[in-house]
């Protein structure tokens, strides 16, 4: 890596000292405060299934091949790429519990940042650089969790800094390969890279043809066109290095089609499917103070006001970043779970359209006025200072989605653990009805695979026909309805402990405490957990207090 972007000149040597310091404590207090906002405890309910999975890989030595942990897909193909962060977080989480998990991942997010961070930009003054960063960071921050999207957003980042860098050193373009084989095996957006890696050998094609002209770059002379190729096949046989082979490259259009064909179901039903315009229509006006959602409109229009600011100034463009831009704003406008990735590429793509209009030319060679480049290094300083102190203090916590509080371990009253340990005891029905579904992977982790779930959070297992049913389900519960359990006796099938979460699932909660034939056996703050009354009774198993359920908190 480069080392911090160095001022223009001309200034005196004690001044170019002072500026050159001023520069490595922006970038040391950005990283530092990226690496403490990310420092919460797990609240993501995925992190269940996914130890659960990497556990399930150690023991048997092999990846799963079907489902294991569902009752209406169990046998079903799983195509399961992120193995590799199942295993690095079984080990993490067996070393030192959530608390090494929880640095870790701040840990490969900060890297992220910081590789994106020299990637982009060279020349650009610190304070400038730091500025646009801060908006990006909270909006990566915002979807901070132990997610396999930790390595994608490292591994985006280091295709960033080659596709920018590779023509100054082409013997960078020979990581590539090695990346994609390890990403491939991690998280199914490494096409990610391969889209990457399509922009810019767009670029390269239009600025062959251009030669100089219409306000794109020259020509380069390295890498050669043979090594592009040579490289661009490795990388395609890369994506096959996977337990899943073809399979496993041909993945992401599965998970595509979730957010773009099927988009109108799963924006309904699943947080992260919805697009932006669709959080500010259910929110409304109070949901849009929310600061990442804030932060994302605000890269989004940095980044576009700068590509026409360097064309208006300087008659210059990028094929390369105009693509990027556009290919990473379209997954975020289609789902809000692509937010972190479109926030890591346009803070690169903005300060590479700033650095552009910063390189010596007519108007934009003047020397840099050192006191006003020092007061302006000062305000950056002090703001970062103040946006640690308010993530330290909790301050940012409540302003945010009061989810993030500073700290680590596990998320206080949060997982479903006391009704899924109880729903697992002898004697209990070896199939469940968990909502919401994403808590099922609690149950999951405490029980499977000798009991199973109606439904979990992995919706590349899970199809749609199954989630209707599951809403379905919810639906009669609502209404105290009790016709739903003939969804599973049609069969001879046995009914299913029923637990249902107590922050989220309100209504059907209510319903199933009036629905006749079933008993409340469980209660915490978490959950409850429903029997039909013949099983209670074989168990006995009388009705509990329900109190516990109407007082939740973290």
């Amino acid at each position: 890596m480069s080392r911090p972007q160095q001022p223009r000149g001309p200034l005196a040597p004690a001044e170019l000292k002072a500026l050159r310091l001023w520069n490595r404590v922006l970038l040391g207090g950005l990283l530092l405060w990226t690496y403490l906002s990310l420092c919460f405890p797990v609240y993501d309910t995925d992190f269940w299934w996914h130890l659960k999975t990497g556990e399930w890989i150690v023991e048997h030595g092999t990846v799963p091949q079907v489902d294991l942990f569902t009752f209406t897909e169990i046998g079903t193909p799983w195509t399961d790429l992120h193995w590799g962060f199942q295993l690095l977080i079984t080990m993490l989480y067996h070393l030192g519990g959530f608390n090494l998990v929880i640095l870790v991942k701040a840990a490969i997010i900060t890297l992220a940042v910081a590789v994106a961070w020299f990637a982009g930009g060279r020349d650009l003054p610190a304070w400038q650089k730091t500025a646009l960063w801060i908006p990006a960071v909270i909006c990566i921050s915002g979807r901070g969790y132990e997610r396999p999207e930790i390595l994608s957003l490292l591994f985006l980042a280091v295709w960033l800094y080659v596709a920018r860098h590779v023509e100054e050193r082409p013997g960078l373009i020979w990581l590539l390969p090695l990346v994609t084989a390890v990403w491939v095996n991690c998280h199914a957006l490494f096409v990610l890279g391969l889209v990457v890696g399509g922009c810019y050998v767009a670029d390269c094609l239009a600025r062959d043809f251009a030669q100089g002209r219409w306000g794109l770059a020259r020509p380069a002379h390295e890498p050669p066109a043979r090594t592009i190729l040579w490289a661009g096949a490795l990388v395609a046989v890369a994506c096959l290095v996977n337990p899943y082979f073809e399979e496993g490259a041909k993945f992401p259009l599965t998970l595509y089609r979730k957010f773009t064909v099927d988009q109108d179901f799963y924006s309904k039903h699943v947080g992260e499917f919805h697009r932006p315009i669709d959080f500010l229509i259910q929110v409304g006006l109070k949901g849009a103070a929310n600061p990442y959602l804030i932060s994302e409109v605000c890269v989004w229009c940095v980044t576009a006001a700068s590509f026409l600011w360097l064309v208006v100034r300087r008659h210059r463009v990028s094929v390369l970043r105009l693509l990027l831009f556009i290919a990473f704003s379209h997954l975020a406008w289609k789902a809000t779970r692509n937010s972190n990735l479109f926030a890591l590429v346009a803070a690169f793509v903005a300060s590479e359209n700033l650095h552009e209009l910063g390189l010596p030319g007519p108007a934009f060679d003047a020397p840099i006025d050192f006191r006003r480049a020092l007061h302006r290094a000062w305000t950056v300083t002090a703001v970062l200072a103040a946006l640690l102190a308010a993530v330290v203090a909790g301050v940012w916590n409540e302003i945010g989605d009061v989810n993030k509080p500073f700290g680590l371990g596990e998320a206080r009253n949060w997982f479903i653990h006391g009704p899924a340990r109880f729903a697992g005891q002898s004697g209990m029905p070896r199939r469940a009805f968990v909502a919401n579904f994403g808590q099922a992977a609690v149950y999951t982790y405490h029980n499977a695979p000798e009991r199973l779930v109606f439904m979990d959070g992995r919706l590349e297992v899970c199809s749609r026909e199954t989630f209707e049913v599951f809403n379905i389900i919810l639906a009669a519960m609502e209404r105290a309805d009790p016709s739903w359990a003939e969804i599973f006796t049609a069969n001879d099938g046995e009914l299913p402990v029923v637990i249902l979460d107590s922050r989220t699932f309100r209504l059907p909660l209510n319903g199933m405490l009036q629905t006749p034939g079933w008993r409340l056996v469980f209660a915490d703050r978490t959950g409850a957990v429903f029997l039909e009354n013949r099983r209670a009774d074989k168990l006995s198993l009388p009705a509990v207090d329900p109190q516990p359920l109407f007082y939740p908190d973290r």
